[in-house]
């Protein structure tokens, strides 16, 4: 039996909620929303929905993460969302809070519980629930793995292939310093410079950038904030942790590097299991590598400033 919590059910939590209750191996699903009725609502809908698809799992909701109890993974987007204009590190001080009411609340309750945070700024957030675990629980940050799914979807658009033949992953941080990881690229199985060279195509590497980092605020302006997008790219994460798949993806595990004055949560692509790797750190270019100690730099110091 797999029980899985989701603290906070906004826009993601919902749409991840909706998601999970298709997952084979899911039982019982746990939400938690402080916002009056919120929770509870949101499981009705959920009942909902299930009934058409004459699916079994279990939904309980509550307005405290206090009453989540034996969990096997504890998914945290709660939190303020972003808004037009504003830097993801901007929320750092407004979800700190949040973080550390629902690890604090959670963990006694929850012995064996792994903890997924998707909360911005994700990385510094991810680091936080690990030091208020004491370091001793497994938690994993989405990292990432929005970047990585939107850089997918952008090179497969511009080269004009299906998105299946495009492999490729951004590594660092979440935001600001996130690094497309140009030496990962492959189009049906061939390196982009090869598959460049032989069907005489070419690639902006700027725009691509430019998409990665900016479509997430044109999706803000139009939709108040994204969806789907995070609820299709964080089943493999929770898929990987789960059932021990292994599939080579983007997320957040905590890495000290001569940059950073301890570990902290940042990307460096590798399996997703219970093992939490390998990664494809030595597969990477000596300037990719610079880029995500850059990008862990960046993430300590937006964790320095919420960490007590």
């Amino acid at each position: 039996m797999v029980h899985i919590a989701i603290a906070g059910t906004g826009r993601v939590g919902q749409a991840l909620a909706y998601t999970l209750m298709f997952e084979h191996y899911v039982d019982q699903l746990t939400l938690v929303d402080i916002a009056p009725k919120v929770a509870e609502m949101t499981k009705e809908e959920l009942y909902h929905g299930a009934a058409s698809w004459g699916l079994g799992v279990t939904i309980e909701a509550y307005e405290h993460s206090k009453f989540i109890e034996n969990a096997d993974l504890i998914i945290i987007p709660a939190g303020f969302p972003r808004k037009p204009g504003m830097d993801r590190r901007d929320l750092a001080g407004q979800n700190a809070g949040a973080i550390k009411d629902i690890v604090t609340s959670t963990v006694d309750n929850n012995p064996k519980a792994w903890y997924f945070v998707i909360t911005n700024p994700v990385d510094a957030m991810a680091t936080l629930a690990w030091y208020l675990t004491e370091k001793k629980r497994k938690v994993v940050g989405t990292g990432t793995k929005l970047e990585t799914v939107r850089f997918k979807t952008i090179l497969a658009r511009k080269l004009g292939v299906p998105l299946r033949l495009v492999e490729g992953f951004v590594g660092g941080e979440h935001g600001r310093d996130a690094t497309p990881l140009w030496s990962t690229v492959r189009i049906d199985g061939m390196p982009l410079d090869d598959y460049l060279n032989e069907t005489k195509k070419t690639i902006n590497k700027e725009e691509v950038t430019q998409y990665v980092k900016g479509i997430s605020m044109e999706v803000i302006k139009a939709l108040g904030g994204t969806r789907w997008g995070p609820a299709g790219g964080f089943l493999e994460i929770i898929r990987g942790i789960l059932l021990n798949t292994g599939r080579m993806t983007a997320y957040a595990i905590p890495r000290k590097f001569e940059t950073t004055q301890d570990a902290v949560h940042v990307t460096v692509p590798g399996r997703i299991s219970r093992t939490l790797g390998p990664d494809i750190w030595n597969d990477l270019t000596a300037i990719e590598q610079e880029q995500i100690k850059k990008a862990a730099q960046a993430i300590e110091n937006t964790f320095n400033q919420v960490k007590e």
